[in-house]
């Protein structure tokens, strides 16, 4: 497989245009499209580095989604875009030191009314992140050979001291071919600067928190096609500290019933997986979820037997290369709490018509995450 996942594909579907009138952040009449349908905004967001105010501008023009397709109020740039400083990677910060000793709360996912909570209004839609938006992702670190930290996984923060990922981020080929496994980064919006801003809001500086320990579900082998049971915790070794930019997402209750076929489901991160591009800014796409049965038929052709404890979302064409976190979240949105059902595993190919990406079904492990928190927290 070239690519672990299909998640951020650039969907083309020309006749599913809207026609509702609009205008653009420069003030032209123009009408909301499907954001594949808007060459102008299609090599704004191609942009390399992606300019703060291209990210602003393309922000701007968002109209929502039709299903999962975004939509956009389409028009050109200004020629000649304000002057900004030349970005850079956000230099590697030095972690916080020493362990913080074990709280008895963080034997347990953060309890409802405290998280899933997004702590401040916006219009919810688009593709690209707003600033505070989903402050419970995180990047996973890895010190190469060489000694430099590159992040290519991510996560989720679910209490103060555990982040959900993937088993095959922290065990297997990844510390092979890419490094030890090293830190986690709390709190990033654009991996271009060193102070994340949107107009005249700016985030709070990241959180980088060195890993006390990884535990990957025992039954995860890389050399398992159907890649069962890739699911792992990470303890850190300092408690994270909660704010606007940084806070937990809720997990499944026990038995809590998955999402049924055609529900909306969220997708968000930096793109970052072992093989693929990645956007520098924090981004999201709406996808549905898709028929398991089908889902099974379809990779049992590639000898991949997916078991009850995995789920599939996506499968819309694409055309444009793999985008999204592998160990990342499935998320739920549910009035206005959000829980993450399953964490990014794999998939067939980039830009496959009908292939869904793989899930590990987060409600099917709760058990095992229950006792491994009640185990490692001590």
């Amino acid at each position: 497989m070239k690519c672990f996942i299909v998640i951020f594909g650039l969907i083309l579907i020309a006749d599913n245009a809207f026609s509702e009138q609009c205008t653009t952040p420069l003030g032209r009449r123009s009408n909301c499209i499907s954001l594949y349908d808007c060459p102008e905004h299609l090599a704004a967001f191609a942009q390399r580095p992606l300019s703060a105010f291209a990210v602003n501008f393309l922000r701007q023009s968002q109209c929502g989604f039709d299903g999962s397709i975004p939509i956009v109020c389409c028009g050109p740039l200004p020629p000649q875009t304000p002057a900004s400083p030349t970005t850079r990677p956000r230099p590697t910060l030095p972690p916080d030191v020493g362990v913080d000793p074990s709280v008895r709360e963080d034997s347990f996912p953060e309890r409802r009314g405290k998280c899933g909570i997004e702590r401040s209004d916006r219009i919810f839609g688009g593709i690209i992140a707003d600033l505070d938006e989903f402050p419970w992702m995180t990047l996973i670190g890895y010190r190469t050979k060489s000694d430099r930290v590159t992040y290519q996984c991510g996560g989720v923060l679910f209490n103060h001291r555990y982040v959900l990922t993937a088993a095959h981020c922290v065990t297997g080929q990844i510390l092979t071919v890419v490094g030890k496994l090293d830190r986690v980064r709390l709190g990033e919006y654009d991996t271009q600067s060193d102070i994340d801003c949107l107009a005249d809001d700016c985030a709070e500086p990241v959180q980088e928190i060195l890993v006390q320990a990884a535990y990957p579900h025992s039954g995860f082998s890389d050399s398992n096609v159907n890649r069962q049971d890739d699911i792992a915790l990470i303890r850190l070794s300092k408690r994270a500290k909660y704010s606007d930019f940084v806070s937990p997402i809720c997990l499944p209750d026990y038995q809590q019933p998955l999402p049924p076929v055609g529900d909306e489901v969220h997708v968000a991160g930096w793109g970052k997986t072992l093989e693929g591009k990645s956007s520098p800014v924090k981004v999201k796409l709406t996808i549905p979820m898709y028929d398991k049965m089908e889902c099974v038929s379809k990779y049992v052709t590639l000898k991949a037997h997916l078991t009850d404890k995995q789920l599939c979302a996506g499968g819309i064409f694409a055309k444009d290369a793999c985008k999204g976190d592998s160990g990342g979240p499935l998320m739920k949105r549910t009035g206005d709490i959000w829980t993450c059902v399953g964490v990014v595993s794999f998939g067939y190919g980039c830009g496959r018509d009908g292939w869904p990406g793989v899930y590990s079904s987060v409600a099917s492990y709760m058990d095992w995450i229950q006792d491994t928190l009640r185990s490692t927290n001590v």
